[in-house]
């Protein structure tokens, strides 16, 4: 996990978070949240309902927020004031996390006979609530109904996982994790109404080539430029599907999640991908990020080879690679990725052309730097009529400005 958030940087920066939490066994998940969201940058303040006292302090969410505890007890209207009317005007977004059956109810209704309720009444601009309660509680028609009553208005709904619940059995209602939690509250803050009506397919790693049973031909690729484009897209508000070799860092949920091995793998799933673009008929954007290999083993074996057949030295036969952006039909926008040594411009608008390409990225690897398996890069753009440079950062960084150029073509 630590890798992810490292890897996201402060996408929240400066950003202010109201966190409300309610009495639920879950709530012991929302210390890990609070530290989550300052890791990317936010400000958190938290309102607590009258039964979350019956789990933890207000001390305690005070140490890890740095920030004063709105409760029942220590509204104030003073000259400083620290009330539910602050707090909202205050916060960019209002996160209650976890939220208990009875809060639910109370929400879809506009009751306000806590803090905490009349907090969130008074707030007018994002709003989420990650539900945590018994599969029964969840199931009674009294809370679909609420469930039904929310979805039609401007709040934001994390899904509940199914799992062993407090009462040891096993069903809907376990609280989602505080990563996943911390992804739904930077797409609230991210998305875009142009990347909401998109689907958008990545493809990221190195392929692998098999030699024999156990040996295969690969590369360098970490799979971080991949993930990052699917992390950035999500963001955005797309649809997105990831497929890779490598998934170097936690990905949301919602991100469907293909894991291959083969350029012929990769090539199905691509396919399978545009196939479904075609019945949503859906604006479509494939970013071709995986370093797929120009030759490929001549003679794979089914069977380990063995070291006295090989012998001193292994003369392996290889043969040129099918290209997989040359073979796909040009449903979607699709942008390809190159990597050079030198001569890298004159190369990319080659390819550009001949593969019919919308744009393409380029990466440059010299003595001092390869972009392989960096946690940073930097990236030209090359369109049809223009060449861009986008800097030198973080591949996450890089990903949204990768999208925000697609997002002209």
């Amino acid at each position: 996990m630590e890798q992810t958030i490292q890897a996201l940087g402060q996408p929240l920066k400066d950003k202010n978070i109201a966190l409300g939490v309610c009495g639920s066994v879950a709530i012991y998940k929302s210390l890990e949240l609070i530290r989550i969201l300052q890791k990317l940058g936010a400000n958190v303040r938290v309102v607590m309902s009258k039964g979350a006292h019956n789990f933890l302090t207000p001390l305690l969410f005070e140490a890890l927020s740095h920030h004063n505890v709105l409760t029942q007890d220590t509204q104030s209207w003073g000259e400083i004031p620290h009330n539910h009317i602050e707090i909202a005007t205050w916060a960019d977004l209002f996160l209650i996390t976890p939220c208990t059956a009875n809060t639910l109810n109370k929400i879809a209704y506009g009751i306000a006979d806590n803090v905490l309720l009349e907090s969130f009444l008074a707030f007018d601009k994002q709003k989420l609530i990650a539900l945590a309660a018994n599969t029964k509680m969840l199931e009674n028609p009294a809370t679909t109904k609420s469930l039904e009553i929310l979805q039609t208005r401007e709040i934001t709904l994390i899904a509940s996982q199914c799992k062993e619940l407090a009462c040891q059995s096993i069903g809907n209602g376990a609280l989602a994790e505080p990563l996943e939690i911390s992804f739904a509250v930077i797409r609230a803050f991210y998305k875009n109404p142009f990347w909401e009506q998109c689907r958008v397919c990545v493809s990221g790693g190195g392929s692998k080539e098999s030699i024999d049973a156990v040996r295969y031909l690969s590369n360098y690729s970490s799979g971080k430029m991949g993930a990052s484009l699917a992390l950035a897209a999500y963001f955005l508000g797309a649809e997105v599907e990831f497929i890779s070799t490598q998934f170097p860092f936690i990905l949301p949920l919602e991100i469907q999640k293909q894991n291959v091995e083969s350029t012929q793998d990769y090539l199905q799933k691509i396919i399978a991908w545009q196939t479904k673009n075609h019945a949503k008929n859906a604006q479509a954007f494939l970013f071709m990020s995986a370093a797929i290999s120009d030759y490929i083993p001549k003679n794979p074996s089914r069977e380990k080879l063995k070291k006295q057949d090989i012998g001193a030295n292994w003369n392996l036969s290889l043969q040129e690679n099918q290209d997989i952006l040359a073979t796909l039909k040009k449903t979607q926008k699709t942008i390809g990725f190159k990597l050079e040594s030198k001569n890298g411009i004159e190369h990319a608008k080659k390819t550009l052309k001949t593969k019919g390409l919308d744009a393409i990225c380029l990466n440059t690897i010299t003595q001092d730097h390869n972009p392989l398996n960096a946690e940073n890069n930097q990236l030209l753009w090359i369109a049809n009529t223009f060449v861009k440079d986008l800097g030198f950062c973080d591949k996450v960084s890089l990903a949204f400005k990768i999208l925000e150029e697609a997002r002209h073509l």
